[in-house]
């Protein structure tokens, strides 16, 4: 049985391939095979498939930054176009991430309610070290190790979930190593945690949105979250 994986890379290989031969062929033109196969389509491609896996937020964003781009390909958009392409894709994009709550919520009210232990997959998790790597899907971990001693997490088109309510901290300063790109993290950190942000984000962000807390001026621990996100978010939680 193939799986998901090997069908998005299935799918666009076959593509080019029939594309490519259609062009040997004679059926298609040179310039039209440069516009079918570009870039642009590819992140249209991308957009559709996590679209169509109800990543909306990502999806939508993908799908809209590649038309933008493939507009004057086509001749649609000419002229100075490509001075306002960079700016209309943000606008575009942004306006999508605004909207963000309602594809939450919608999915929220079609999915039937689990509880909270069936909503957490048993990940790599070793000795309290945690090891994600999701790629179009959602992934859920739940710490249960006494000592949290740190994570890497790469996420790329879907969405991740890491629980460390349950843990506690034992070294002053832990690490949380992130790369995100078209996708969503949510952390939950117990209130009384001190944590630094240290990212840097392209089209994304880091929201804070633990309940009132005590002053964390004097905490002795501290959990340091660092590493990249390009067009996607990363949301602390308790």
């Amino acid at each position: 049985m193939h799986t998901k994986k090997n069908l998005f890379w299935a799918i666009p290989l076959i593509y080019v391939g029939l594309t490519w031969q259609a062009k040997n062929m004679g059926y298609i033109t040179p310039q039209l095979f440069g516009v079918l196969v570009s870039w642009q389509t590819l992140f249209i491609y991308i957009g559709i498939w996590s679209t169509a896996a109800r990543h909306f937020v990502p999806g939508l964003a993908a799908i809209a930054f590649g038309t933008v781009f493939l507009l004057p390909e086509i001749g649609i958009a000419e002229g100075e176009w490509s001075t306002f392409s960079w700016p209309l894709a943000l606008i575009i994009t942004g306006i999508i991430v605004l909207f963000k709550p309602l594809f939450r919520r919608h999915r929220m009210t079609q999915q039937p309610v689990r509880s909270a232990q069936k909503a957490y997959t048993d990940y790599a998790c070793t000795d309290g070290f945690v090891e994600l790597n999701n790629r179009f899907g959602a992934v859920r971990q739940l710490v249960f190790d006494p000592v949290f001693k740190g994570a890497v997490i790469k996420n790329s088109f879907g969405g991740v979930g890491l629980d460390l309510r349950r843990t506690a901290l034992a070294e002053p300063v832990t690490y949380i190593d992130i790369e995100c790109t078209f996708g969503g993290i949510e952390i939950y950190i117990p209130s009384e945690w001190n944590i630094q942000p240290q990212l840097h984000a392209v089209v994304g962000g880091c929201d804070d949105k633990r309940q009132s807390s005590p002053d964390q001026s004097d905490a002795v621990y501290t959990l340091v979250i660092r590493g990249n996100i390009t067009f996607g978010g990363i949301e602390f939680k308790n």
